[in-house]
């Protein structure tokens, strides 16, 4: 008994250095084990999806239930679509009666033309019967004068006679010498109404174009309407599970909020470490990890990092030591060597080896001869052939050639090429050029000049409207220096102007984004500009659909805007151009801000179209897009934000705006696809690799 007293005495007396030991040790520990060289906490990455009405809407059905296993673009809720029904109807309504009101006017003007017409014809026919009278009394009058004065002379008559003679002489003279002056005026007036009623038959009149603008109106809005009624079906953009329904058949839902949520099926083979800020230069892409779970005795799980944090921040609430410590450090994402279930949201415990994540340099494969055709599944590491461009040492001379943009011209047997830098550095750097490339490949040897400004920069995408003009795109990103000039930031139209093209409109985007946030964020870009980067441009029906690459959604899809009007972007012909060029930056930035908002510009669509960097998929932004003459969209990809080189083309049969289903037809591994178009050749594509040997190809395009 006395000797348990005293061990216990002994303890308390103890007890403050025991806690200052353990206290010294935990801090060591968490010190010296907590970094690269020890273990870090992470868990299973869990990304839902989240499907929210874009507008606030009655739910109408809900087709699945918690658990449930879905499939890419499975309905997995309506929504009434009773309201915009009815908006439709009454927009086709409406441009019924525009159309019959544009044919009910234009009948009634061309009668009043014609009524016109017949008026000015019966005036001039009156005017010529006056003439040809006048003319007769006056060749009659000359006789008599002649006989009064013989009779003067011969004293038969006296001189008043011949004084009324003189004054009926002079009067029909007077108008038989007026006529022909009133009778051109007449002869003009019949013609200004004659082309005028060409005019209005012909559709080229003021008055019948607006008439036909006031039916394309009409148009767009019913299209713009359903396109919304498009969004009223809500899709699964990936294959996963639904983890929660949030709302049930007859509720509403304001726009935004959660409907349903499901997880990908694909979130399970990552995890996320967090790494502290004192060790964030110690990992990099490509280190091995080892995963330890929490709590329970078994082998590490061995993995790979695909992705670190571009910088040190704040890091996500779970792995802060205490509720109410934040920490900061570098988010690291790890992909499983080998495919497991993992429980999303699952603790680990984490290591990082970066000397077993070294692996040697693997010889590129061997290109094949033949390419595979839309649709075909793509074999394992198959490169298809491309050819190399045939630049002349004298264009060389004069310019860099980065080729990101293509555009088959079949009326001129050539293709027109943009590239994201010209000129040189020391010399004409920006230069307003366009390249010209033969359907073999033979670059010509002199630009195709672009009058109206004063520089290109980074211009990533072009492509053709229906009327002859040309569009061209800059990223409207921030160069490697951290600067965004004007000509980055140039959405440009062009025309055909002699051997070359001169532009007569001009918006800056990002600009017009960064003077209203609300503008960026109802695109899809809450943060604003910053990470801005477009490499997509197309053209179709009238409007123009710009592919981003980054940012990319929350869920890892890449967007697509659409201008509904690109006229009203641009404002008149001409306008735009001259606009920029006069106006201070300031003005100049809200006169584009005001047809930025009669444009219609919208976020039209999304589309998953990841791309694999050394075999790891890694997530991609779109690098090009066009409408194919099969109404086929094609879009090419590459690494959103990541380093690599790697690329991957893709199809959506039936594009329709909302969510798309993209499918695989060709990756290329090791390029970059930066453009596409139509090819010369009929039922082809032609694809451009931007790269130190610039190079293209061509594959058919099937079904």
């Amino acid at each position: 008994m006395y000797s348990y007293q005293r061990l216990r005495s002994a303890l308390q007396d103890a007890a403050p250095a025991i806690t200052f030991v353990l206290t010294l040790g935990a801090a060591l520990w968490l010190h010296v084990g907590s970094g690269p060289g020890g273990r870090v906490f992470g868990y299973a990455e869990a990304l839902p999806e989240v499907l929210s009405p874009v507008e606030t809407a009655r739910v109408a059905s809900i087709e699945v239930a918690v658990g449930e296993e879905v499939e890419a673009g499975q309905i997995i809720a309506t929504l009434d679509s009773s309201v915009i029904d009815a908006e439709i109807a009454v927009a086709k309504a409406e441009k019924t009666q525009v159309e019959a009101d544009l044919n009910m006017e234009l009948a009634v003007l061309e009668q009043e033309l014609d009524t016109n017409r017949e008026t000015v014809e019966r005036h001039l026919a009156v005017h010529r019967e006056e003439q040809r009278r006048a003319v007769a009394e006056a060749k009659v009058l000359d006789s008599e004068i002649s006989r009064m004065k013989q009779l003067i002379e011969n004293r038969q008559a006296v001189l008043d006679d011949l004084t009324k003679l003189d004054l009926q002489h002079a009067t029909v003279t007077a108008i038989a010498s007026e006529k022909p002056r009133t009778l051109s005026v007449l002869t003009e007036q019949l013609k200004a109404t004659e082309r005028r009623r060409n005019g209005l038959r012909d559709r080229t009149s003021g008055l019948a174009a607006k008439l036909d603008a006031d039916v394309r109106v009409a148009t767009e809005n019913i299209a713009m309407l359903e396109q919304r009624r498009a969004s009223y079906v809500l899709r699964a953009a990936n294959a996963g599970r639904v983890i929660s329904i949030d709302r049930q058949p007859g509720d509403v839902v304001p726009a935004g909020m959660p409907l349903v949520q499901l997880l990908s099926a694909r979130t399970g083979a990552r995890a996320v470490a967090c790494v502290p800020e004192r060790f964030a230069l110690g990992v990099n892409d490509g280190d091995a990890a080892e995963l330890y779970i929490r709590g329970q005795l078994g082998d590490a799980i061995p993995g790979t990092v695909v992705a670190v944090g571009p910088l040190v921040s704040q890091l996500p609430p779970r792995c802060w030591p205490t509720p109410e410590m934040p920490a900061w450090g570098r988010v690291v994402t790890i992909s499983l060597d080998a495919p497991m279930a993992l429980v999303p949201g699952q603790a680990f415990d984490i290591t990082f080896d970066a000397r077993r994540g070294a692996a040697p340099a693997q010889p590129p494969p061997k290109p094949t001869t033949t390419a595979p055709k839309a649709g075909a599944a793509p074999k394992a590491g198959a490169v298809a052939s491309q050819s190399p461009m045939k630049l002349p040492p004298t264009l060389a001379s004069r310019t860099r050639f980065e080729p990101s943009g293509v555009l088959a011209r079949p009326g001129e047997s050539r293709y027109l090429l943009v590239s994201d830098d010209t000129g040189h550095e020391q010399n004409n750097e920006g230069a307003p050029w366009l390249f010209a490339m033969s359907a073999g490949g033979a670059v010509a040897a002199d630009p195709v000049p672009v009058s109206g400004v004063d520089a290109l920069n980074d211009v990533e995408g072009i492509a053709a409207g229906d009327a002859g003009e040309i569009y061209l795109l800059s990223s409207q990103s921030y160069s490697k220096k951290g600067k965004r000039k004007s000509e980055r930031t140039a959405l440009l139209r062009l025309r055909q102007d002699g051997q070359g093209f001169r532009v007569d409109g001009e918006i800056h985007l990002a600009e017009v984004l960064d003077a209203d946030p609300s503008r960026a964020a109802a695109l899809g870009l809450p943060e604003g500009t910053r990470a801005l980067d477009i490499e997509g441009l197309a053209f179709r029906q009238g409007a123009l659909y710009l592919g981003l690459k980054a940012p990319l959604d929350a869920q890892g899809n890449a967007m697509i805007w659409r201008v509904g009007s690109p006229s009203a972007l641009f404002g008149g012909e001409g306008a735009a151009a001259v606009e920029a060029a006069s106006a201070k930056k300031k003005h100049r930035t809200a006169a584009e801000a005001a047809r930025f908002d009669a444009a219609r510009v919208s976020l039209w669509a999304r589309a998953r179209v990841d791309v694999e960097v050394a075999g790891k998929p890694t997530p991609g932004g779109i690098s090009e897009l066009v409408f194919m003459p099969d109404g086929a969209l094609a879009m090419t990809s590459t690494p959103s934000t990541a380093d690599g080189d790697a690329g991957a083309l893709w199809r959506v049969d039936r594009p329709e705006g909302g969510v798309l289903s993209p499918r695989l037809v060709q990756r290329f591994p090791g390029l970059k696809p930066e453009g596409i178009s139509p090819s010369l050749t009929p039922g082809a594509l032609t694809i451009v690799f931007d790269a130190a040997a610039p190079s293209f190809q061509e594959i058919s395009w099937g079904q």
